[in-house]
């Protein structure tokens, strides 16, 4: 019985000590991740919307889930303080989950698709983020049916991936075009 309770305060401290030492890890990483990423949302959007000058949050915009898809925030991108466009950051599931950046100007053409996040399998969902796929979308209407096999090419080897991904534009070029028009 000594043994065990021995053992078991060991165990206790080991325990202790690394959930202490994850927690000054973890406090100590968290401002270079939330700077990375961060930098990584700026050039996305620069990316999506490179005409524009700056991107401003939408304060007003509330987070929310249309088929599936989470359309997580928006920013207005703006020339001269005008506004031309916006870029919505969405995500929702694909083969496993992606989180894309979709830009749509004032005139509700999509002026481009950016991937922050696809974790789908490699060789064939990670398709999804070259530009023979991605670049489909450029200059299509907010109107279009968005349809694979339609107006849509799929990819093949990774019809779930296709699938999903044209969902979460289609769902995140409509909020924007809708936010837009008001």
């Amino acid at each position: 019985m000594k043994q065990m309770l021995k053992l078991g305060l060991i165990l206790m401290t080991y325990t202790a000590i690394a959930c202490v030492g994850l927690a000054f890890i973890n406090n100590l990483t968290s401002p270079a991740i939330a700077a990375n990423e961060q930098a990584e949302l700026n050039n996305g959007l620069k990316s999506v919307f490179f005409s524009a000058e700056s991107f401003e949050k939408v304060k007003d915009f509330e987070s929310k889930t249309v088929e599936g898809v989470s359309l997580e925030a928006l920013y207005l991108a703006k020339n001269d303080g005008n506004t031309v466009g916006c870029v919505v950051k969405a995500s929702g599931p694909t083969y496993d989950k992606a989180t894309i950046l979709a830009g749509v100007d004032t005139e509700g053409k999509i002026t481009s698709v950016e991937f922050l996040e696809l974790t789908d399998t490699p060789g064939f969902g990670q398709k999804a983020k070259e530009p023979k796929f991605a670049d489909q979308f450029k200059n299509k209407s907010v109107t279009d049916r968005f349809e694979t096999k339609s107006d849509v090419e799929i990819i093949s080897g990774a019809t779930i991936t296709t699938v999903g991904v044209v969902k979460i534009i289609k769902v995140a070029t409509k909020a924007a075009a809708e936010y837009l028009a008001k």
